[in-house]
């Protein structure tokens, strides 16, 4: 297979295995044609990040590739596009592997769950971190010397997160990746409804053997990436606040007992002026979560899109509207609203919004890789899971019939 690579070099990677590489517009008012480059041989693409300039060597193959240039890709088994730094790549080369592991807050169960996952990645010559709280928990279950505290200056080093829980989890540990793209996740399913953790616990140590095994041998995961929108809050000129989104952005008015109107920008361009308890700017991924609660559609991964949705709007003919990514969103309070707003974001950050605030939505230029087990995208599968975990035309009761048989 050919490989079409944009001519606008910046950040240096690795190349490693046959893909196809689509170039993305930047600018919103350039022509939307991919613009096609020399034709190379490339097998994955490793550290591409402004924050870190690598060089990598594969053989006598070489090349410079903007990272935020291969974000989009064909297939899943063509998305292992995977940021090392240079301190993680080291200890690669020495057979190493350092793991950030998160898992459910307040479940006892998870604890020893993790503790296990901790014995079986020492056993594959991996280094476990984990944040304060739950060091201390696990410290005290297991006694080894590989076991390390997790904070801000840990960032370069780890090279896999793991997440024992739900989509919820998933959330709470992209927290400590606002300012870059984060390692590659691997999720288990510990949660009550989860579209990210693809993984199954009873086979935790098959599972983990296979893929840090396939990524010391091959160099890659195979993974599908999921984009996130940036939200930036500005008062005066002056930012006050950003965070890096995977589900959605709410602005709501919280515990106000006045409805909120909102002004909706387009690409500066007044779309609408939304009434009501609020609004959800959501990406794909979220389109499962709050987005659909509010009656939004629901949208697959590959769809890249900017949604938005009105929650509990005073006007019924707002209905949600679906945008393509390329747009900025401006959000702003009208003057005739009596109490200022909230912002939250994906349930990790709320801030308080003001009249005299601008908040500014696009999409975020770090996106999130989920660990697949497969290569390919299987459509029949994610037909499947929505039918089983959303209960479609299922009345609750007969739900609980069927659990309660099981």
């Amino acid at each position: 297979m050919d490989n079409v690579i944009s001519e606008n070099y910046e950040d240096e990677g690795e190349i490693c295995e046959k893909i196809t590489i689509i170039t993305r517009q930047q600018s919103h008012f350039q022509d939307q044609d991919s613009q096609l480059g020399n034709q190379i041989p490339v097998r994955s693409i490793k550290s591409c990040s402004p924050q870190y300039s690598d060089n990598f060597e594969w053989g006598n193959d070489k090349c410079r590739v903007s990272f935020f240039e291969c974000m989009r890709l064909d297939k899943r088994k063509t998305t292992s596009v995977y940021r090392q730094t240079q301190e993680s790549v080291s200890y690669s080369l020495k057979g190493e592997m350092n793991a950030l592991i998160y898992y459910k807050l307040f479940d006892d169960e998870c604890k020893y769950i993790v503790k296990e996952i901790s014995e079986n990645l020492m056993e594959l010559n991996c280094n476990i971190y984990l944040e304060q709280k739950q060091f201390d928990e696990i410290a005290e279950l297991t006694h080894t010397n590989r076991l390390f505290v997790f904070n801000k200056e840990s960032i370069p080093l780890i090279a896999l997160i793991i997440v024992v829980g739900g989509d919820g989890t998933v959330l709470y540990a992209l927290r400590q990746f606002q300012g870059s793209e984060p390692p590659p996740i691997l999720a288990f399913q510990k949660g009550t409804l989860g579209f990210m953790c693809v993984f199954d616990l009873k086979d935790k140590y098959n599972i983990l053997s296979q893929q840090i095994g396939h990524f010391r041998t091959a160099g890659q995961f195979i993974v599908e990436r999921k984009l996130r929108l940036k939200g930036c809050l500005k008062q005066a000129g002056q930012q006050q606040f950003e965070y890096h989104v995977l589900n959605e952005f709410v602005i709501s008015r919280g515990a106000n007992p006045h409805c909120l109107y909102i002004e909706i920008y387009i690409n500066n361009v007044l779309l609408t002026v939304a009434s009501g308890d609020g609004i959800i700017v959501s990406t794909p991924t979220g389109s499962t979560a709050y987005f659909l609660s509010a009656g939004g559609p629901i949208i697959q991964n590959e769809v890249s899109s900017i949604s938005i949705a009105p929650i509990c709007p005073l006007s019924l003919s707002f209905r949600p509207i679906v945008l393509p990514t390329c747009l900025q969103i401006t959000i702003k309070l009208a003057n005739q609203c009596r109490a200022n707003g909230f912002i939250c974001a994906d349930g990790q950050a709320t801030i308080e919004f003001s009249k005299d605030m601008i908040f500014e939505i696009q999409q975020s230029e770090n996106s999130v890789s989920i660990i697949q087990d497969k290569s390919d995208i299987d459509y029949n599968e994610w037909i499947v899971n929505l039918r089983k975990k959303l209960g479609w035309n299922k009345v609750f009761t007969e739900q609980k019939k069927q659990k309660s048989n099981l």
